[in-house]
């Protein structure tokens, strides 16, 4: 597949093999948004390449990060160690480790409006939480109990 560069330089030989003058008015025109389409060209690869040095920039950033997240945590953590739940007063969501869930009192509380998520009282069960709306109308049945 050609480049758009080279695709302009084939029109402006094209132009140019035809005699197509520049004196004249459509010849005025037909240059001028040929130098447009030059410059637009350039400009596409000069941005195509700076894409590509940011891609390769946030790649090696990325293996840093977690190089960086291994030293401090030490291995990679277990998805099936994290708890994912969902605030329902404003939706945040929130990622608890399931060793903390062993506590004898626990109360899980939203740190964005600090409304209780959570309260480790025996009647809370993870697989019928899974989605929100079935977290939202357990949560009403265990206050009207």
């Amino acid at each position: 597949m050609k480049s758009i560069t080279e695709k302009v330089s084939y029109l402006q030989g094209l132009c140019e093999g035809l005699n197509v003058s520049d004196s004249g008015p459509n010849g005025k025109i037909i240059f001028g948004m040929l130098q447009a389409m030059e410059d637009m060209a350039d400009m596409i690869e000069a941005m195509q390449q700076e894409i590509g040095s940011l891609q390769e920039y946030m790649e090696d950033m990325d293996d840093e990060i977690l190089e960086l997240e291994e030293k401090i945590w030490g291995t990679e953590s277990d998805d099936q160690d994290i708890i994912e739940l969902q605030c329902l007063n404003c939706g945040e969501q929130l990622y608890v480790e399931t060793s903390i869930m062993d506590d004898d009192v626990l109360e899980i509380t939203c740190p964005n409006c600090n409304t209780v998520v959570y309260i480790n009282d025996g009647s809370f069960d993870f697989e019928t939480y899974s989605e929100e709306e079935d977290f939202g109308s357990r949560e009403t049945e265990n206050k009207n109990s």
